[in-house]
């Protein structure tokens, strides 16, 4: 659906409310719409104030507003319809204000007839807009309009007969049909000259037709905004007094967009992005034609084909300067200051020589590929009103430097203030040769110091300047091409980076898990809160409800006493585990340790058989069954696992080191079974972990890690001891 429908309202009896309007009763006005107010100011004026639902429609016809209004404001509502004749007769009419209303239509002579002096009709935050053709009509006194922050906005044929300013900002799109600015009252111009101001700011209007500017006006302004096409004849009022562009792109300016019968006293693009300006595109006579700072890709040949008095077309970048893209007759002064072209065709200036000629001047200009013929211009013009200078030419300085102007210009006069004036390149070659900076230098002073003999070669400390090819011209395909090679670079080189980390990383883990084998790093635990203790010269405390257990430094007697206890006890029996293993592992199994180690180990040994003659024998029960337990379950069972544990792998060594170990405890001969046995010391401890682990077992606790029953070394040696 296009932008134009959606505006249109189509009237179904029964589905657009009238509110507090009823057409068949006469004295009903908008004061009685609901949301409505009319207050009395002053004097019997009145002011209508109206706040609408989201949902609420409102048309207004002829007799619903009061003749007494001087100011009306709306806000909000669903649609807003005027129809013909709605503000007729209002002679004090000064102010319409419309705020965030979705749908507003101006139907056909809605403001037919307005008598008031002066009227400003404001649209601020509103979707969607329609003016219909002669929507204004006959208006008596000025009008000005300003229409700000709406998302669409459509002008048909000629609804203004009378403006004075129109405004239009912040509009998402805009659409001007022809004859869109056609003004048939143009009141006092016949005295003063146009006085009509219409003002794009930050606007997108995506064409503009033919015949859209048809009458007179004083000033035309783009600014912030995006044309697209401005098509033929699109300017054909018979004077405007001026067209400004500023900051604006165009996609491009077609054929007799601007055409020979229009007078404009000044025409002024700046800060502008052009796609194209077509051949006969601006024909305009004007008094001023300024083009400044602007980027343009195309001038075709007979582009502009004007008479102007002044021409100043300074620090722009254009691509292509096609031939005789600029014809100037009769003008005064042309300025061509600062330009960045990149293909300057010949002839591309063709300027009439006349006795009013006051001035033309083309200084400071980068020209990287020109053509025979280019400065056809400059032996035109008297040498006192030219001013040529400071023109950089991407051409390799040479000898032949002079021969190569003489082509430029189509003659060899002025060749010597061309020479002395302008810049050519330095390559690799001769900057090696006579230690020149490679870049530009002046042409003159480079024949000088070069082609007067075969080769000299001598520093230069003549004249350089430097030039500044980063502009959008000169943006080549290959960029693309070097720029996938950056981002290969860039790829390749993070991609090592995380591989190097990686590398790092793996390389940590394994190192840290090769050091924990070899026993470098160790995590021992000591308590049920498994907190870290030091491995060397610490006391290593068994916490239970009211005491604490140390490990002395030196094992005692008294130690493995209380040790032995701890195990009996099932209130401490996991404690006196957890110690007895981190025993063997300080004494034992750690290969890293000395001798002095190994005579620990030993003395462990001893202390526990010591303990064994030492440690009272319980009450011996004669009628207690036969010991079933086995080391998994008898308390005193972690003996015969760290037993296991540890001297299963160290059978075969222990062999071999029996006989060279000095260190090795003296208890090591065969272990010979005590003769009486059922009073010995083990075989009473097993009767009475047993019924200590039938008691846990009764109270629902487990006995985790029991010593070991007979140690395999510990108590070879030696008798059999009975108590």
């Amino acid at each position: 659906m296009k932008s134009a429908e959606r505006l249109l309202l189509v009237l179904i009896p029964g589905t657009v409310v009238f509110f507090g309007l009823v057409l068949g009763q006469k004295g009903y006005t908008i004061c009685d719409v609901q949301g409505c107010n009319c207050t009395v100011p002053a004097g019997g004026w009145k002011n209508v104030n109206c706040y609408l639902l989201d949902d609420q429609e409102l048309v207004l016809q002829s007799g619903h507003i009061p003749k007494e209004v001087t100011e009306i404001f709306i806000s909000g509502g669903r649609s807003i319809t005027f129809n013909a004749k709605t503000f007729s007769g209002l002679p004090a009419w000064a102010l319409l204000r419309l705020e965030k209303v979705r749908s507003v239509v101006f139907e056909k002579r809605a403001f037919f007839n307005v008598q008031s002096s002066s009227l400003l009709v404001q649209i601020l935050g509103c979707d969607d807009l329609l003016f219909r053709n002669q929507a204004f009509d006959e208006m008596q006194g000025s009008l000005s309009t300003e229409i700000i922050g709406a998302n669409y906005v459509k002008l048909e044929q000629a609804p203004f007969s009378k403006l004075s300013n129109c405004t239009f900002q912040d509009v998402g799109q805009i659409s001007l049909d022809s004859k869109a600015f056609e003004i048939k009252n143009l009141g006092i111009n016949g005295r003063h000259g146009p006085v009509t101001v219409v003002l794009f700011v930050n606007v997108v209007i995506p064409e503009i037709s033919r015949e859209v500017f048809l009458t007179s006006m004083a000033q035309i302004a783009f600014r912030d905004s995006r044309i697209g096409a401005i098509h033929q004849e699109a300017f054909k009022s018979a004077e405007i007094s001026s067209i400004l562009m500023f900051n604006t792109s165009i996609q491009s300016i077609e054929a007799s967009a601007i055409t020979d019968r229009t007078l404009v006293f000044e025409f002024k693009i700046s800060k502008c992005t052009i796609g194209k300006i077509e051949s006969k595109a601006i024909m305009a006579g004007m008094a001023n034609l300024t083009v400044n700072h602007s980027i343009i890709t195309d001038i075709e040949s007979k582009a502009i084909a004007s008479t102007a008095a002044n021409v100043e077309i300074i620090g722009n970048s254009i691509l292509n300067f096609h031939s005789n893209a600029i014809i100037i007759q009769n003008w005064n002064r042309i300025i061509m200051d600062q330009n960045v072209i990149k293909n300057l065709h010949s002839d591309f200036l063709v300027a009439s020589t006349s006795p009013d000629i006051k001035l033309i001047s083309f200084k400071g200009n980068e020209i990287y590929n020109a053509m025979e013929g280019s400065l056809s211009f400059v032996p035109k013009i008297e040498e006192s009103k030219l001013i040529f200078d400071d023109n950089f030419f991407n051409q390799s300085c040479g000898c032949e430097l002079s021969d190569w102007l003489s082509l430029l210009t189509n003659s060899s006069l002025q060749t010597d203030l061309l020479m002395d004036t302008s810049f050519c390149t330095v390559d690799e070659n001769l900057s090696r040769c006579f230690s020149l900076p490679v870049g530009i230098i002046n042409m003159q002073n480079f024949t000088a110091k070069t082609c007067v003999n075969e080769t000299i070669c001598e520093p230069y400390n003549g004249e350089t300047r430097t030039i500044n090819i980063t502009g959008k011209i000169f943006v080549e395909d290959d960029n693309g091409e070097k720029q996938n090679w950056l981002i290969f670079i860039i790829l390749f080189i993070g991609m090592f980076i995380i591989a190097l980390i990686v590398t790092f990383v793996v390389l940590l883990v394994r190192g840290s898990r090769w050091l924990k084998r070899k026993g470098y790093f160790r995590n021992n635990y000591y308590n049920n809160n498994q907190s870290n203790e030091e491995e060397e010269n610490t006391i290593v405390t068994i916490d239970t409800e009211n005491e604490k257990l140390e490990i002395p430094e030196e094992l005692t007697v008294e130690f493995l006493h209380e040790l032995s206890n701890r195990l009996d006890d099932p209130n401490t029996h996991q404690e006196a585990s957890d110690l007895i293993e981190r025993l063997y592992e300080m004494f034992i199994v750690d290969e890293s340790y000395e001798n002095n180690n190994r005579e620990e180990e030993a003395h462990l040994y001893e202390e526990l058989g010591n303990l064994n003659l030492q440690i009272p024998p319980p009450p011996y029960q004669e009628q207690a069954p036969a010991p079933t337990n086995t080391p998994n379950t008898n308390p005193r069972g972690i003996l015969k696992i760290m037993e296991e544990k540890f001297n299963t792998s160290d059978n075969q060594k222990n062999s071999l080191d029996i006989s060279t170990n000095s260190t090795q405890p003296i208890l090591t001969g065969d272990y010979s079974e005590p003769i009486d046995r059922d009073v010995h010391l083990y075989s009473e401890l097993k009767q009475k972990d047993e019924a200590k682990k039938d008691s846990l077992k009764s109270n629902g606790s487990i006995a985790l890690r029991p010593l070991p029953e007979k140690p395999s070394y510990m108590f070879q040696a030696g008798p059999s001891t009975k108590l």
